[in-house]
């Protein structure tokens, strides 16, 4: 006796088969719909603060790839890349009630690829080969770049404080170059060229600068236009990770030393005089980032034995840990402060696959200015 299916009445099995892909259609989130609050929350074994987990680890999401934007400037969205639709796709997360507006319908958008605008009025996304701009008043999106032929996209997009100008990484054949698209013409240039990866390129908030890493640990700068290129001496080792200072007079940075034994540092080099200062040793930090004013550092540590969150005080290097990541890849977790530093966020496969999770510090943070 048959156990499969019955077909449906009036209608032969061909045609519910030809109906089923409709059907699956219309079942699929249209672009600029929310969807549902997907959030859980747990206490944290170690420390038993509440931890926020905002998307379900049923499904893949991650985080914009730094130096890109991914909170809004009122600390109230948060931007991210998620497959719960099915594929990769761009989604705005309201953190006052946990909805998500999906804000593309992407065939090829690559987790990385996406930030806000300088103004948080726009989407930028690559759906390779293509960049796009996107309103998200409207969410009607432009092509404003397409790869050139033979070439892959590698890093960005990433815009720069005043919205003028968008940089991203293309390679081909083992090189890479940083690319730059002038706003609102749409002239391209590229500023700087190597063989690998060109890594991180990231804008200076308040000089005509930009700096990027390189995998053999280097770290770059130059002017926007490409000019005066400049390897930042540091001490013997290789830099993880860097930001600018606030006022753009420095570069933050990490430093896994050369040496066998020593803890990964935070240093800072001053821009005009190159005086290289040891800010703070860590608990190996594998990535981190200060906050708004740059008085606390969010790190993650890749300590086996202690894989956590922790916030550092610049002024009494004093750490705290705020929770434990357990991810596979602890630079993976790519923890970000809210622009108020009420907040913070980071992503981890602890559960399954990567999701997104967030803390409240405001107990332990000043507010900052946005």
């Amino acid at each position: 006796m048959s156990t499969g299916p019955r077909p449906v009445r009036g209608m032969t099995r061909r045609a519910v088969l030809a109906a089923l892909p409709a059907a699956l259609r219309a079942q699929t989130p249209a672009k600029g719909q929310f969807l549902p609050v997907d959030w859980g929350r747990y206490p944290d074994p170690s420390t038993e603060l509440e931890v926020l987990r905002l998307t379900d680890a049923s499904y893949a999401s991650h985080l914009p790839a730094l130096p890109a934007r991914a909170v809004t400037a009122n600390s109230q969205q948060l931007l991210y890349v998620s497959t719960r639709t099915g594929s990769p796709q761009a989604h705005l997360l309201q953190l006052r009630d946990g909805r998500s507006r999906l804000l593309t319908a992407a065939s090829a958008l690559r987790p990385g690829a996406v930030s806000l605008t300088h103004d948080d009025r726009a989407l930028l996304f690559f759906d390779v080969p293509a960049l796009f701009l996107s309103p998200l008043s409207s969410l009607r999106e432009q092509e404003i770049y397409r790869l050139r032929d033979g070439h892959a996209w590698s890093g960005g997009p990433v815009t720069s404080p005043d919205g003028l100008s968008f940089y991203f990484v293309e390679t081909r054949d083992g090189s890479a170059e940083l690319r730059r698209l002038r706003r609102p013409g749409g002239a391209v240039e590229t500023i700087a060229a190597a063989e690998g990866l060109l890594l991180d390129p990231t804008p200076n908030p308040r000089r005509a600068m930009i700096c990027w890493r390189t995998p053999d640990g280097g770290l770059w700068t130059a002017t926007i236009d490409g000019s005066g290129p400049r390897r930042v001496e540091t001490p013997p080792g290789r830099v993880l990770q860097a930001h600018w200072s606030p006022d753009g007079q420095a570069l933050l940075y990490l430093l896994d030393p050369a040496e066998p034994g020593q803890l990964v540092s935070i240093r800072e080099q001053q821009l005009d005089s190159r005086a290289d200062a040891l800010v703070a040793k860590t608990s190996q930090y594998a990535a981190f980032m200060p906050n708004a004013n740059a008085s606390v550092f969010l790190g993650s540590s890749r300590s086996k034995v202690n894989p956590s969150v922790l916030i550092m005080l610049r002024i009494t290097r004093r750490e705290l840990t705020l929770c434990d990541h357990n991810a596979a890849d602890p630079a993976a977790t790519a923890p970000v402060f809210a622009p108020n530093s009420q907040r913070i966020f980071f992503q981890s496969d602890r559960h399954g696959q990567p999701a997104l999770y967030s803390m409240p510090v405001e107990r332990l943070l000043e507010k900052t200015g946005t």
